[in-house]
């Protein structure tokens, strides 16, 4: 006997666990356990994405019969699901993997609203019939180009965006009332570049991982966006909504930790280039603004912790969350060229770092604030580093987070300098 059950369900968390019940109930007279934890499972990832990332009401239908199951689920976003290839130092993009693992069969269309995302489990006795047809809506796209795009970078500011706008919607939903559509918006951003700019293929391996995460692999010469009209205006509340979670979270409101400066700056530039270039404006290139001097607080527990490491006669550098050198000890001073620590500290640490590695080293660090992905932390690697006067020489290096009293860490490096820096 085939059961059917629609439902129209509105965006908030609860839906996810209404979904689960109904599709539970749909499957009440079998006794095959193992369908019925499969189905529920993959409900719940693919209606947790609907509510997240649509924040539109989700549709569902359900088809069943003793020994199979048909689930259609609808949301008002024209995004479909894809299967990111990240690499193993990604901390989000694997719910597909769970859908694939647990269902026989499915697939997404565009409909004339936004999508259908259907799976099937089992075989049933008479074929499911098809209840959503997929139609693809019509677009009124606007070219967008973006000159030296940085790939890694994005990659890896991606992944921290969605960590963060997640927490923040959570953070503003009962004083915003705007907050669900405004995180629909983001989430419409965030889903186009995705779509559309290549992800660089990374290996995990240490050695292999530091060979290919330097330029100009992990940058697009030119990069070409194709943005509906109707999302246009998703850049502009993505970037503004991006900013407020971030000073949220440098002002502690938030569990999770601010975003690199630099990533801030990628994402300021490549919203600025799509809401210029809609007005006619002529691309710019992206550029890092790598050598910025800020003044450190003196009172901070970081600032503290830093000149205890600064009294160490190992050869030792150190930076905050954000990648401003705090400590320098002498031995590194003298090494590097430098008269003084004074002209060292503020400043980012991509003055040490050659160009062709500020994207790894970028990327690296928001990964690991994000997710405590630490691929290259905490082993001695051998990297070249960049003196006062422009030349380079290669170093050992081992870093390791250590916990201050705020919470916080510090990044300390310990470097092993070679007899002869000439």
């Amino acid at each position: 006997m085939i059961e059917t059950d629609d439902l129209t369900l509105p965006p908030e968390p609860a839906t996810v666990g209404r979904a689960r019940r109904a599709v539970r109930q749909a499957l009440n007279g079998t006794a095959n356990v193992d369908l019925v934890y499969a189905a529920e499972l993959v409900t719940s990832e693919l209606v947790t994405n609907a509510v997240v990332h649509a924040c539109t009401e989700v549709h569902l239908h359900i088809t069943a019969e003793a020994e199979a199951i048909r689930v259609e689920i609808e949301d008002g976003s024209v995004h479909l699901p894809v299967r990111r290839t990240w690499t193993e130092t990604a901390g989000t993009g694997r719910g597909l993997l769970i859908v694939e693992e647990h269902v026989d069969r499915w697939n997404a269309a565009r409909t004339e609203h936004g999508k259908v995302v259907w799976f099937e489990i089992g075989e049933p006795t008479t074929p499911f019939s098809r209840h959503a047809p997929g139609v693809e809506p019509l677009q009124d796209p606007v070219e967008i180009t973006l000159l030296d795009a940085p790939l890694l970078m994005h990659w890896a500011w991606q992944e921290h965006a969605t960590t963060l706008l997640r927490e923040f919607l959570l953070y503003s939903l009962d004083d915003d009332p705007q907050a669900l559509d405004h995180h629909a918006a983001a989430s419409d951003a965030l889903s186009i570049l995705r779509e559309q700019l290549p992800t660089p293929q990374l290996p995990s391996e240490p050695g292999a991982l530091m060979a290919s995460s330097v330029e100009p692999a992990v940058t697009a010469d030119k990069a070409t966006l194709l943005v509906p009209a109707a999302s246009v205006r998703s850049f502009e509340i993505v970037d503004d909504l991006l900013s407020r979670a971030v000073r949220a979270a440098q002002e502690g409101r938030l569990l999770g930790p601010p975003t690199q400066p630099e990533i801030s700056e990628m994402r300021q530039w490549m919203c600025g280039e799509i809401a210029g270039q809609v007005r006619g404006a002529e691309p710019t290139p992206w550029r890092a603004a790598t050598d910025v001097r800020v003044a450190l607080d003196p009172g901070a527990p970081q600032t503290s912790a830093a000149r205890e490491l600064a009294r160490s006669d190992e050869p030792l550098i150190a930076t905050d969350e954000a990648s401003v050198i705090v400590a320098v000890t002498p031995p590194v001073v003298a090494f590097l060229g430098y008269d003084d620590e004074s002209e060292l500290l503020g400043r980012r640490i991509l003055v040490v770092v050659p160009t062709r590695f500020h994207q790894a080293h970028i990327a690296g660090t928001t990964l690991h604030v994000t997710n405590g992905r630490d691929a290259l932390l905490g082993i001695w690697i051998d990297v070249p580093i960049v003196r006062a006067d422009g030349s380079e020489v290669v170093v050992g290096l081992s870093v390791a987070p250590q916990r201050i009293e705020n919470g916080h860490n510090l990044f300390v490096a310990h470097v092993r300098l070679p007899d002869d820096p000439s």
